[in-house]
């Protein structure tokens, strides 16, 4: 039993064709359909290279941003630096960003954005701030590059993003009936801790970055010097603290414990205002 065939885009039975190829569409109508529905369907090439800046977008130039500050720190990134890894010219950028400045702050924005900030009310205060410096402290190894761009300063920078971490860490302090100075006294420590030990965790991936470096060009690498430092004689208590507290290095550990005593200096001063002494 043959089947009658029909329009592959209405569906509308066909009939047969005196000669030739057999038909696929009722009417032009359909065939010009249907060859719209294809290229509206087709994926759209992005180029290897030259200048294609109807492929670019503010989030494409953003997040190849973020790539080379992750992979070579702020100090590579550069306009050239980032069209170049978009196949694109340098000048196609500026449709959708002012400066470098301008791209800068868009990545810091979309990166504090990939760390969600806590989703339900803290059970108290010393788990409030454990939460924001966590969130912190994964920020900071996920893009060292971000920290300048968000440290405390007299000089207040805004961003959306900056300002929703730091109400959300304030939060911690709500019904203790604190004024807002004491509050603002607790946050001072408690930032100045984790943002000053983050810099030690910036300068020590930097300075793996400089050792790789080094190692590669036949230079001298960081472990030189600390042989010199655990020269026998040379300098007996720092060696034996270096070696106790820092071969191997654990700064996620040593962070940890720093913050436990931080939060446990807030708690006493928090028990002295309760107790009125």
């Amino acid at each position: 039993m043959s089947v009658q065939p029909a329009c592959a885009s209405c569906g509308k039975a066909l009939e047969p064709a005196d000669r030739g190829r057999p038909r696929t569409y009722c009417s032009r109508s359909c065939q010009a359909k249907a060859y719209r529905t294809r290229k509206a369907e087709a994926p759209v090439p992005v180029p290897e290279g030259g200048d294609g800046p109807r492929h670019l977008t503010l989030d494409r130039i953003v997040r190849a941003g973020i790539a080379v500050a992750d992979a070579e720190g702020l100090d590579a990134l550069s306009m050239r630096r980032v069209a170049a890894g978009l196949g694109t010219g340098t000048m196609s950028l500026y449709r959708h960003v002012t400066s470098k400045d301008d791209l800068v702050t868009l990545m810091v924005e979309t990166a504090m954005t990939e760390v969600p900030l806590p989703g339900s009310p803290a059970r108290d205060w010393r788990h409030g701030l454990e939460r924001a410096a966590a969130r912190d402290w994964e920020l900071y190894h996920r893009h060292p590059w971000i920290l300048p761009r968000v440290m405390m300063t007299t000089r207040a920078h805004f961003s959306p993003a900056l300002a929703a971490d730091s109400e959300s860490a304030l939060a911690s302090f709500d019904g203790l009936g604190l004024e807002p100075a004491d509050v603002f006294r607790y946050m001072f420590l408690f930032a100045s801790y984790v943002q000053g030990v983050a810099l030690i965790l910036v300068s020590d991936l930097e300075a793996e970055r400089q050792a790789k470096t080094a190692t590669e060009r036949g230079g001298t690498t960081p472990e030189d010097a600390r042989d010199r430092l655990y020269a026998p004689g040379a300098y007996p208590r720092l060696a034996r603290a270096m070696r106790a507290g820092a071969d191997p290095w654990d700064l996620d550990a040593l962070f940890a414990s720093g913050l436990d005593g931080v939060l446990d200096g807030i708690a006493a001063d928090l028990a002295r205002r309760h107790s009125g002494a």
